[in-house]
């Protein structure tokens, strides 16, 4: 195979297909092996967290590879749509199952950090729909809303709230009626949970704060906090290149990307000061910095920028090894 016909390969359906079963089988090969560790999750207000919702561990693992395969999906669709990379390649969707698959116990159970990133990912799209759309109201409504029910389970989902206020003026979309439909579409999921008795207010309480350090031993934390490692440095990496280049685009094309640059950064910054319970944004990561990864190898899609590609996939392989190993 020439080297221009093997960077194609990896931008096109096959490649993304190829890492799909690769990330899908590596995850089951691990699951049958032992080696997926209980996740637990981020207490809500008012529900239980997603890792409580289903006692199979055969079903939580099929549930879960759906939502991963729904998540990359969604990438996609969205990239069709909107244009983000200004460009039709697959290998953005195909690095997100990479990354979630070097670590298998992100893909081989259900819990609240797949939930958060495919919220987020459903959120988004209509969101992106009301660039320069002030009348939109009701698809601002639609996506604070997603993220209020989520917030139901998981704390987290409020600082993507606020990311999504903040992308209102990205989108250049707010408004006194823009605000309005934001902050109904906040309070109706609580008042419905509500209506139907689901919740009460007894049932609303701080969120209980248990650290990922009292459930994982020493080797494995050491490797996730590895793994976090290279995604932020990736992420950062490639995105501080990519930023150059956006400046060059046309108004709606920067703003969506601004718009990923700042749900990136919401979610480096609840990495670090939300430490303790950093697997939770792990997937909402892996999101973003593939896009990052995806957006720069399209932008470089040079005769030998497989090389690049394979490198970035040969360091989740090792990563891979490392937890199978342990």
């Amino acid at each position: 195979m020439k080297e221009q016909e093997l960077t194609a390969f990896l931008h096109s359906r096959y490649g993304f297909l190829l890492m799909l079963a690769a990330s899908m089988a590596g995850t089951v090969t691990a699951y049958f092996a032992g080696d997926i560790s209980p996740l637990t999750g981020n207490t809500g207000f008012g529900l239980p967290s997603a890792n409580e919702w289903i006692t199979g561990r055969g079903l939580s693992l099929g549930i879960n590879l759906a939502l991963n395969l729904g998540i990359a999906g969604t990438m996609l669709y969205m990239n069709r749509r909107f244009n983000i990379i200004r460009s039709v390649s697959m290998l953005l969707a195909g690095m997100f199952l990479i990354m979630q698959g070097a670590l298998p116990s992100l893909m081989g159970q259900l819990y609240d950090g797949t939930l958060i990133c495919f919220v987020v990912m459903l959120a988004v799209i209509p969101f992106f729909t009301t660039f320069q759309r002030t009348e939109r109201t009701r698809r601002i409504f639609l996506s604070f809303c997603l993220l209020s029910f989520g917030s139901l389970t998981d704390y987290a989902y409020a600082a993507y709230i606020l990311a999504f206020l903040i992308g209102t003026f990205q989108m250049q979309c707010f408004t006194f009626r823009g605000l309005l439909a934001s902050l109904i579409g906040i309070i109706v999921p609580y008042w419905i949970m509500w209506g139907f008795g689901i919740i009460s207010p007894d049932s609303f309480a701080m969120p209980e704060f248990v650290s990922i350090f009292k459930a994982l031993d020493t080797r494995e934390i050491a490797l996730i906090l590895v793994y976090t490692g290279v995604n932020l440095f990736l992420g950062m990496g490639f995105g501080i290149f990519n930023v150059i280049k956006i400046y060059g685009y046309n108004s709606r094309t920067r703003a969506y990307n601004g718009f990923w640059i700042v749900l990136s950064l919401v979610t480096v910054l609840l990495v670090i000061a939300d430490y303790s319970h950093l697997v939770i944004y792990l997937p909402m990561l892996n999101c973003c910095t593939a896009i990052q990864i995806g957006h720069f190898f399209t932008i470089n899609n040079m005769l030998r920028s497989y090389i690049g590609i394979l490198s970035v996939i040969a360091i989740y392989v090792m990563l891979y090894i490392w937890n199978i190993a342990i």
